[in-house]
């Protein structure tokens, strides 16, 4: 390498690393949310019965079974950090949202099977609310607790039955009837 091409290199390698982008810090945890939440369970899970947490704060009004829940606060707070490293658009978010129902497990967006963990990890009819308190949109949400904070998993669940193919039905036996008969030939 000739003297001339060192110092060129090395300007380039400046250069590029200068244009790197610095790593995102959320500008959420500068607002002051929370940067984690304790782990509630509701006492007793019963039908028209509103759950509160310890701190007095409320989880989904419907409830399955006991399991640990985001309050709505929780369910918030996991919301706005996923805003704050959401990349910025012309289109607004929703400005908050409310906690409908909540069932353990996580809801797959491909197949919209539910699977079950032992880990805290729960699925949520969730109604984004605009500024004025008004319901945008209800979509099911993912909410997992991981490093002692409830963070959230927007999914888009097929909306469509799967349709069978061909549609083929099964022969008619008009024999059924007929006792002694085995029921599949």
């Amino acid at each position: 390498m000739s003297r001339r091409a060192l110092p060129v290199s090395i300007a380039f390698v400046l250069v590029v690393g200068g244009c790197a982008a610095p790593p995102a810090t959320p500008t959420g945890y500068e607002a002051g949310l929370p940067a984690t939440d304790p782990l509630y369970w509701p006492d007793r899970v019963q039908p028209g019965r509103l759950e509160y947490a310890p701190d007095r704060t409320t989880f989904a009004p419907i409830l399955t079974e006991r399991f640990p829940y985001p309050t709505q606060q929780e369910a918030n707070d996991a919301y706005l950090r996923l805003l704050a490293m959401a990349p910025a658009t012309n289109r607004p978010y929703p400005a908050s949202l409310w906690l409908f129902g909540c069932k353990p497990g996580a809801i797959d967006s491909q197949t919209a099977r539910v699977t079950r963990y032992r880990a805290p990890i729960a699925h949520c009819a969730t109604d984004f609310l605009d500024a004025g308190g008004r319901r945008v949109t209800r979509e099911t949400v993912n909410f997992y607790y991981d490093r002692s904070a409830w963070s959230m998993q927007v999914t888009d669940p097929p909306r469509t039955l799967v349709p069978w193919r061909g549609q083929e039905h099964s022969p008619r036996d008009f024999w059924w009837w007929v006792p002694g008969r085995s029921r599949y030939e």
